[in-house]
């Protein structure tokens, strides 16, 4: 699959082709920022530790991001599907990033490998919108998965954990308990509907709904703003 040189205020972009029904395919080929309050958001609260971005699509994240880390600290990126993770490499190939580590890997609560449909049911690309399914079929691949536990160390102190992983993000959780146990960052998690999950898993850390930044719910142990 080719690709296209797209670029913003933020930086430069490898962008898959074919996926212009994807709306950040379409905004950032336009010259626009695809979610700009939560990456604004996340810049501006990583404070003195990492981030953690999976689904990272092909990195239209990542430059805004790794403007606003701290010395010293970095973003773990995250991409299952191979098109968008090798676009993701591109990217941060394009914008000369040294404190971004894109890996391809899903994350789940186990590691190993777990079944990933990439192409629908018509033969078409899926990019950020590629999901994970129980059964192989035609568009489906074996992806290598991971849990955060066993792939970012300990020591790394986690000030924000943001999941855009279709549905993945309960498993993703369970896969990051230690992290979330010891270092309590902020999750931001796409689509999530599932504020008792949170609570019945991770509550006693106080974790608590505390907005919306465009499709995403945010949750916090400490009093956060949202703008």
């Amino acid at each position: 699959m080719g690709a296209l040189l797209a670029e913003n205020k933020n930086g430069r972009y490898s962008v898959p082709e074919n996926l212009e029904h994807r709306p950040a395919v379409r905004l950032v080929t336009a010259g626009d920022v695809y979610e700009p309050k939560t990456i604004r958001f996340m810049a501006e609260n990583a404070g003195d530790g990492d981030i953690i971005h999976a689904g990272t699509f092909f990195g239209d994240f990542l430059p805004g991001l790794a403007q606003g880390m701290a010395k010293g600290k970095k973003v773990w990126a995250f991409e299952p599907n191979p098109n968008s993770f090798e676009n993701a490499t591109k990217t941060v190939k394009l914008n000369r990033i040294k404190n971004v580590d894109v890996q391809n890997y899903a994350l789940s609560s186990t590691t190993g490998s777990i079944l990933f449909r990439t192409y629908d049911e018509n033969g078409r690309p899926m990019g950020g919108h590629s999901q994970f399914v129980q059964e192989m079929a035609e568009g489906v691949q074996k992806v290598a998965s991971i849990r955060l536990d066993d792939i970012v160390p300990m020591d790394r102190k986690v000030s924000i954990l943001q999941l855009d992983v279709e549905g993945h993000e309960r498993a993703a959780l369970l896969g990051a308990r230690g992290i979330i146990d010891k270092w309590k960052p902020i999750l931001i998690l796409e689509e999530f509907k599932r504020p008792r999950w949170i609570r019945r898993h991770f509550g006693q850390h106080g974790y608590r709904l505390v907005g919306r930044l465009h499709g995403n719910r945010v949750f916090a142990t400490t009093d956060v703003k949202l703008r």
